[in-house]
């Protein structure tokens, strides 16, 4: 995929959401120079089990860029990556507020030399705020944005997940973000500063139960997509212990359903008649451990229904549906060892 064949980014970014925003850009196409200092190398390099010198993780988020050790706080070091910039599009860093200042590496220095670059910073909360110079992590992202807040069991706990939304999230905002300031600069042919935050890349994921407690509704009992107060969207273990998703949120998609398993009584009118409190939810509980999770989506199969198989990781390279849509690739380390990493989300037809 070539999309962003010519530009040329500078990537200054450790651990996951730098590398993988830059990593987004080079399987778009971008020319990615990732620089580490011998003084502070990524430490994803050194996390997890080693192949060919470095982690699984660094090579399938760092292979297709040019990756560069510079010492940028001697001199040669600094005047070697001025060359850079001089014929570079953009960059990326992920530092706290001043960092980069401080090595003679922040916007003001940068422009001087390319006045129409565009430099992205990417850190947890921003900059100039109250919160600018904390530290922090996915799961303080999460806890500051609200979004923490919803993940909760039944005893109110908060849940960990087993994934970096934040991150990701973070990761996918500041690509957006780049794209688009690359965008203005070939319509005004001027450069910009852009300042991303992780915290706030998790905004927009609040929309529903924001909107649902500005309109006086309680969040937790009124929000009919959190898997928990309706019948009609909820996750249900089958015999074999496997999940099933279901998510028929249309009363057409659930009275599909009702159709499909011989249970006419259950259909309703409106997703509310499928709240817990007016639905009998145990019963679609018993229903579904009556079979296998496979035995059921062979059931189901052409129906119009929105359920789906709950994957896990192990499963995923050998789904039907993970094979059909591409979502692993592969490639090879720069000593030759053949890996796998995730293809890029999308796709593009000419």
């Amino acid at each position: 995929m070539k999309l962003l064949e010519g530009i040329r980014i500078i990537d200054f970014t450790r651990l996951l959401p730098g590398p993988m925003a830059t990593h987004l850009l080079s399987q778009m196409g971008a020319d990615i120079i990732k620089v580490e200092s011998p003084k502070r190398m990524d430490y994803v390099r050194y996390s997890g089990m080693q192949v060919d010198g470095a982690s699984i993780l660094f090579h399938q988020i760092n292979h297709g860029k040019t990756c560069k050790i510079v010492d940028y706080e001697t001199a040669d070091g600094l005047r070697e990556i001025h060359e850079w910039v001089k014929d570079a599009d953009a960059i990326i860093e992920q530092f706290r507020p001043g960092a980069m200042d401080a090595w003679g590496l922040g916007y003001e220095d940068l422009k001087k030399i390319n006045p129409n670059l565009v430099y992205v910073s990417l850190t947890g909360y921003g900059h100039d705020n109250a919160y600018s110079n904390e530290a922090g992590h996915d799961f303080n992202y999460l806890a500051y944005s609200g979004v923490m807040g919803l993940m909760r069991d039944d005893n109110g706990k908060p849940n960990v997940s087993d994934t970096q939304f934040a991150d990701i999230g973070g990761a996918y905002m500041a690509v957006m973000a780049l794209q688009s300031a690359l965008l203005r600069k070939m319509r005004t042919g001027e450069g910009c500063f852009v300042d991303v935050s992780i915290a706030d890349s998790m905004n927009p994921f609040l929309m529903i139960p924001f909107t649902l407690h500005k309109g006086g509704l309680d969040y937790r009992q009124f929000n009919i997509i959190n898997g928990k107060t309706t019948a009609n969207y909820a996750a249900y273990e089958c015999s074999d212990g496997e999940w099933i998703a279901v998510a028929a949120m249309e009363p057409k998609f659930w009275n599909n359903i009702c159709d499909t398993v011989g249970k006419p009584d259950w259909k309703r009118d409106s997703e509310f008649e499928l709240a817990n409190m007016n639905f009998p939810k145990e019963e679609v509980v018993a229903l579904f451990k009556e079979k296998t999770r496979d035995e059921w989506l062979a059931f189901f199969k052409g129906k119009d229904v929105c359920i789906a198989p709950v994957l896990n990781i192990e499963e995923l390279e050998t789904s039907h549906y993970h094979q059909t849509k591409n979502t692993f690739e592969t490639f090879t380390t720069d000593k030759g060892t053949e890996m796998k990493s995730i293809s890029i989300p999308f796709k593009i037809k000419k």
